[in-house]
């Protein structure tokens, strides 16, 4: 991972302190669940430098997309625990070129009506309508991802004025060569598949110590119901369980979960992804980590490697 500190970091820390302030004192395991990701498309219409797109051989162009009964059956057993934290309609491709997508966050508002909806996209698909219409659906916001230039900046604020939409409903993203180091993102080589070396991102010959939180507070919905164990795992190497055959409580709660967060939790990172992967994964996630290595029996004293960097969030 390279050095620089995306700012919207600071967007997703009050999100997670707002999580906190609504679960409050509970023993809850389910309460250490933060974000839900949804991988509702395989294509995406653009190649980055820092994707592991720009490789087919490693990542190809796939058009596969969500079935909406993956969604309703996700939302059925998150509104059946009460779920109060995000939906992310993000993953691997770009969300707007789902034909359903609409369809997707409609489902999702009607059983969980209070909860935070959004999605990413590079925003080339976006016309006026399209954002009433997603707004109308029911999306809570939309990052739009800039990669062109400055430009766009005006383009994209004179829209979301045309359709009526407010700031605090969207965020504008400069990730322009040369918008900030490192593309204006925390550039990271999604889990060791990225072998790009001009912009940095290679595999790691020798894995990072320290902890990882990832495991502890999102779940990543594959485009086919798969629940990997971590959303920067882009080679699909840990898959946990199928939302359609398994419950989401069950697969976030499943042995399978449990051994692979007491290995990040002790500073192991020893294992395939995680081995080769260079994300500083305490940047944010540290309630759910807390939470539910309590609820395991460890503690923070239990990591046998040096202490929390000075990343951990």
């Amino acid at each position: 991972m390279t050095g620089y500190r995306d700012p919207f970091l600071k967007h997703r820390k009050a999100q997670e302190k707002a999580h906190l302030a609504r679960v409050g004192e509970t023993v809850d395991p389910m309460a250490s669940l933060i974000s839900v990701e949804m991988n509702v498309t395989e294509l995406c219409n653009r190649v980055c430098d820092f994707c592991p797109r720009v490789d087919p051989e490693i990542y190809p162009n796939r058009d596969l997309s969500m079935d909406l009964e993956v969604s309703r059956k996700v939302v059925s057993d998150l509104a059946g625990f009460g779920y109060g934290g995000r939906i992310s309609f993000s993953g691997y491709g770009e969300s707007l070129l789902n034909k359903q997508l609409s369809d997707h966050i409609r489902i999702f508002r009607t059983a969980l009506p209070e909860n935070f909806i959004e999605t990413n996209t590079n925003g080339d698909k976006l016309t006026l309508a399209l954002i009433q219409e997603l707004f109308k659906a029911g999306i809570s916001a939309l990052y739009v991802n800039l990669y062109d230039g400055p430009e766009q900046i005006d383009e994209f604020t004179e829209l979301f004025a045309e359709a009526g939409i407010g700031q605090e409903h969207y965020k504008l993203r400069p990730h322009w060569p040369g918008s900030a180091e490192d593309f204006g993102l925390t550039l990271n080589n999604r889990a060791g598949i990225m072998e790009n070396a001009e912009v940095g991102l290679v595999p790691l010959e020798q894995g990072l110590k320290g902890r990882c939180y990832y495991p502890f507070y999102k779940m990543f919905v594959d485009w086919n119901g798969d629940v990997l164990f971590c959303a920067n795992d882009w080679a699909r190497n840990i898959i946990v369980g199928n939302v359609m055959k398994n419950s989401v409580g069950e697969i976030w709660m499943s042995e399978k979960m449990r051994d692979t967060r007491l290995r990040l939790g002790r500073g192991d990172r020893g294992f395939n992804p995680c081995g080769k992967c260079d994300v500083v994964g305490t940047l944010h996630g540290q309630f759910s980590f807390d939470h539910l290595m309590s609820l395991y029996g460890e503690s923070e004293g239990d990591e046998s490697t040096p202490p929390k960097n000075e990343a951990t969030g």
